[in-house]
């Protein structure tokens, strides 16, 4: 016999050893084509069940295992049959790799930790594609990722990359709020309370050190610091000057009084200029007046209630280390000590001054010659020895004016011309007593209300 056929619905009944119970094979109500299932050539293994192939081969299996038959050898469903869900229990852990060197393991209601050796994630397939993980807030999302078509890293507001950036990396530089959007950046930390050790409010422009709010574009707020509050350094610069400030350090800012404040600027150099000014003007002033302007001006005033008003003192000052040696006052007079300054009573002080006068030769503008000019016995190389004008490194005087200098030559000058008019006063008295007599000569005297020195 070829096969058994059973019609219909009918079963195929196995009983028991007393014919009082059965179990049975039945066909469903319906079958769209044939099937037929081709059994196992020998029995399984304790707790393994029959499973198919898909095709009608029956095999024995173990009930209950997902393991593969060999290392690397199954695939946990196909590219057109997914599994739906995956369900591990508290504390469960994902093993990767032939060691098992990788492994996410869930927190419990916290999250997952991703461990090993050199655990490392990568998001993207080196593809043209943008990457992004986003972090769906209840009220603002953040996202963070590639954006590829313009080779940039973000971190920025919403899913969409380009829009609303607040950081952006790339290979030629980072930039913060590119969007331009009113977005505040601070760094604070924990030491002396600096809740703004660095702020930038965005809507006023400003940069500030320890402060939230300054008073122009970049402030800086040193607390109840003394010292320096700003320095600059070089490392092209070794100066020496350590017991002030480092040696390649070239420029500071601090306190002139550490209670009562004020600026304190100062400049640092191994070579001859410590500090240097400049100021350059598009246009110029030439009003000679108290409105007038320049293009380098020094200012200072007075408190008046909140705000200034005109100085009742000195208003500049030059020092030599800790001596004064130079004040301009409030009302525009100029004292210079120069005590110290040189006389010049072994010269002809006149002859001095007309020296001086020649040696300018074409820059002397107006100068009339004189026919005493030929007595003149001075040059422009006596000014220089007498420090008048000034000298160039090779020794050749030069224009330069020592101006505290030539204020000492004229007062020179004119007392050597005082005694000059007394001795030829003296001479002419003298010469009159001896033509007419002393009591004419006193009496011509009186009439030019002339007065001998007694």
């Amino acid at each position: 016999m070829a096969e058994i056929r059973i019609n219909a619905t009918g079963e195929l009944k196995l009983y028991d050893s007393d014919d009082s119970n059965y179990v049975s094979f039945k066909s469903a109500g319906t079958v769209s084509s044939n099937v037929a299932w081709v059994l196992p050539s020998a029995d399984g293994s304790s707790g393994q069940a029959l499973t198919t192939n898909g095709s009608g081969t029956l095999s024995w299996a173990t009930a209950g295992s997902a393991d593969p038959s060999s290392a690397d050898g199954d695939s946990l469903g196909t590219a057109s049959a997914e599994w739906s869900d995956l369900y591990l229990a508290d504390a469960g852990v994902i093993y990767f790799g032939n060691d098992q060197d990788i492994t996410l393991t869930h927190v419990p209601d916290t999250g997952l930790i991703l461990g090993g050796t050199t655990p490392t994630l990568t998001i993207g397939d080196a593809g043209a594609e943008d990457t992004r993980i986003i972090f769906d807030g209840n009220a603002v999302d953040y996202r963070l990722g590639i954006d590829d078509s313009a080779d940039t890293f973000e971190i920025g507001i919403g899913s969409t990359h380009a829009t609303t950036p607040q950081a952006t990396f790339s290979s030629t530089g980072v930039v913060f709020n590119e969007a331009a959007g009113d977005y505040d950046f601070r760094i604070e930390t924990s030491g002396n309370s600096y809740t703004h050790m660095v702020f930038v409010e965005s809507g006023a422009g400003e940069f500030n050190i320890n402060d939230s709010a300054g008073e122009g574009t970049i402030t800086f707020n040193s607390a109840a610091e003394d010292g320096i509050h700003l320095g600059i350094k070089n490392s092209d610069v070794a100066h020496g000057v350590t017991g002030m400030v480092e040696t390649d350090t070239f420029f500071t800012i601090q306190k002139q009084d550490n209670a009562d404040g004020g600026a304190l600027i100062r400049g640092y150099t191994e070579g001859a200029i410590g500090a240097q000014h400049w100021s350059v003007a598009t246009t110029v002033n030439t009003t000679v007046s108290t409105s007038g302007r320049a293009g380098f001006e020094f200012c200072a005033a007075k408190k008046s209630g909140d705000g200034k008003t005109s100085s009742d003192g000195h208003l500049f000052a030059v020092r030599n280390n800790n001596s004064t040696r130079f004040i301009i006052t409030e009302g525009g007079d100029i004292h210079s000590d120069s005590g110290n300054g040189t006389t010049y009573d072994e010269y002809d002080d006149a002859h001095l001054v007309r020296a001086f006068d020649l040696s300018k030769g074409e820059k002397s503008k107006g100068l009339i010659n004189s026919q005493f000019d030929k007595y003149i016995k001075y040059n422009h190389e006596t000014l220089a020895d007498a420090g008048l004008v000034g000298k160039e490194d090779d020794g050749t005087p030069n224009h330069f004016i020592n101006i505290t200098g030539m204020q000492r030559l004229h007062n020179g000058a004119i007392w050597q011309q005082y005694e000059k008019h007394e001795r030829l006063l003296e001479a002419v008295y003298d010469l009159a007593k001896e033509a007419v007599g002393e009591d004419k000569a006193n009496a011509i005297l009186d009439k030019h209300e002339v007065k001998r020195l007694q």
